[in-house]
Order: structure tokens, then C-alpha cells, then sequence
């Protein structure tokens, strides 16, 4: 997964300018922002630094259509439930 680090000398403008990327990532419909952290204060000098993680959002190449899909087993005979009826008195137990 990428990651932003975005670093200003202002903590709140900062956190402004990663929100206002976010919005124009999501916009893009490309790529998608997520997890923006707080502001994280500089380890030298002032302002503060903004992490968040982006993820790049694949295409499909074709929809993907539902359809119905039936599978029939050819190595029995289909007369019948698997293993013969049930003795008379006896019921089945259902999972």
C-alpha cells in the first residue's frame, strides 16, 4: 500500500491541504485516500506532518455479469437421493 507524508509549518494547514487531496483523489475515481492521520508534530522545528495510505482502485477491463450456473454429477445415477431412500420409521437430519 502507498503512503502521503504531507509536512507544513503549520499543523492546521497541514491538515487542510491532506483533506482537500483526499477529496481530489476520490474525485479522480483512480485512487482512493484512507487512514489520514492527525497532525503529527515535526521532529525538527516547528509544524507537523500528515501520513494517510492511498489506494490505487483497478479497472475492469469487462463488467462482470451474475449468471446461473447448474452442475450436474455424471459418475451416479440420479435416480433418487444419494445412497437410496431412507428405511421406513427413520427421518433424515437436516444441517
Amino acid at each position: 500500500m502507498s503512503q502521503i507524508r504531507l509536512m507544513d509549518s503549520d499543523p492546521d494547514r497541514a491538515r487542510r491541504t491532506a483533506e482537500a487531496l483526499m477529496r481530489a483523489l476520490e474525485a479522480s475515481g483512480e485512487a482512493v485516500a484512507t487512514n489520514m492521520s492527525e497532525p503529527v508534530p515535526n521532529r525538527r522545528g516547528a509544524g507537523a506532518r500528515v501520513y494517510m495510505e492511498v489506494l490505487l482502485l483497478e479497472h475492469r477491463s469487462r463488467p462482470v455479469e451474475e449468471e446461473e450456473i447448474t452442475l450436474e454429477r455424471t459418475d451416479r445415477p440420479q435416480d433418487g437421493p444419494p445412497g437410496g431412500p431412507l428405511p421406513r420409521g427413520r427421518r433424515a437430519i437436516r444441517g
